[in-house]
């Protein structure tokens, strides 16, 4: 399993989203914003291993 920090492009939250594939080809990701409380596009900040 793999651990990446992403910003909400929308209200700037910080989070940790784990997934068992490799995210860093992408530049920004579609995903549901925990503080948002809806689809939100991502920017990739890091991945933490």
């Amino acid at each position: 399993m793999t651990s990446w920090k992403l910003r909400c492009a929308k209200c700037g939250f910080v989070w940790v989203l784990k997934v068992s594939y490799n995210i860093s080809d992408m530049d920004k990701i579609y995903h549901y914003c925990p503080k948002c409380k809806k689809n939100t596009f991502h920017e990739i900040l890091e991945r933490l291993d």
